[in-house]
């Protein structure tokens, strides 16, 4: 399992022009409205790093999308988040899910928690004093384990229910995947989960 970051702030995008077609149009029609030039560069990044691990040019790497909208490449398994400034893309042989968050002030962190973690890891992390920087690393591997398998991160506290002390991920169903917690930069949670 691989993930590398990018400070989208200083990169240095070149060859824009390699996105597909069916992207451009997703651009236009979704993504470069919320995102801009940072969504058209986002993109080459993905492909670019696709391309190397695939032995092929950028535009031919394809990519598709799942039912729940997930990114796919049948040559390269990968996954992609952004939060903030960041930019993250994990690689593995096997399915992965990564998620990074920036750690900011949010309004209603109790009542997001009740909707995306289990009863018992709100419990705990309420007894812990509720810290941000807590409630965001489990946001993160909320977030890891439903793009690992697909879904949507309110659908988390019932699928994939754990317990995050701090330091350590206890899940708490069978078959989990390893889960790791990581520190993108200075600020921001990450976490990644794939098959062991």
């Amino acid at each position: 399992m691989e993930y590398l970051i990018y400070d989208m702030r200083s990169e240095a995008v070149r060859g824009i022009e390699l996105l597909a077609p069916s992207e451009l149009d997703a651009t236009e029609q979704a993504a470069y409205a919320a995102r801009g030039e940072r969504y058209l560069r986002e993109r080459t990044i993905l492909r670019q790093e696709l391309a190397r691990r695939c032995g092929r040019q950028p535009g031919e790497v394809r990519i598709s999308y799942t039912e729940s909208g997930k990114p796919i490449c049948a040559e390269q398994p990968f996954n992609i988040s952004h939060s903030g400034d960041l930019l993250c893309i994990a690689f593995h042989h096997g399915d992965i899910g990564v998620d990074i968050q920036r750690v900011r002030p949010l309004s209603r962190m109790a009542d997001v928690a009740g909707h995306v973690f289990a009863e018992e890891q709100v419990t705990l992390w309420k007894s812990r004093g509720a810290l941000r920087e807590e409630f965001f690393s489990a946001w993160c591997i909320a977030e890891a384990l439903v793009k690992f398998a697909g879904g949507s991160v309110y659908t988390a506290a019932t699928r994939f229910p754990f317990l995050y002390d701090g330091s350590e991920v206890h899940p708490l169903f069978s078959s989990a995947p390893a889960i790791e917690l990581f520190s993108p930069a200075s600020g921001y949670a990450g976490a990644v989960a794939y098959q062991a």
